[in-house]
């Protein structure tokens, strides 16, 4: 077993059954055979995407460590 693997079947095994049933969807996107990849953006989607990018690269933003 990978490294990795292991250590993420370490954090399931103490997490509670209410955490797990949180991850459950995401675990399920995950091993999915096929990616989930939205392609049908509208407009404004993008032109929302388009800013946050943009804020991004200008350093508009807080990072995860200040929050």
């Amino acid at each position: 077993m990978s490294a990795i693997k292991q250590e993420i079947q370490e954090y399931i095994s103490i997490l509670p059954d209410n955490a797990l049933m949180a991850l459950k969807p995401i675990i399920t996107l995950l091993v999915a055979e096929e990616p989930l990849v939205e392609t049908d953006l509208t407009d404004e989607e993008k032109s929302i995407i388009l800013r946050g990018r943009t804020a991004y690269a200008k350093g508009d933003y807080v990072p995860l460590s200040e929050i």
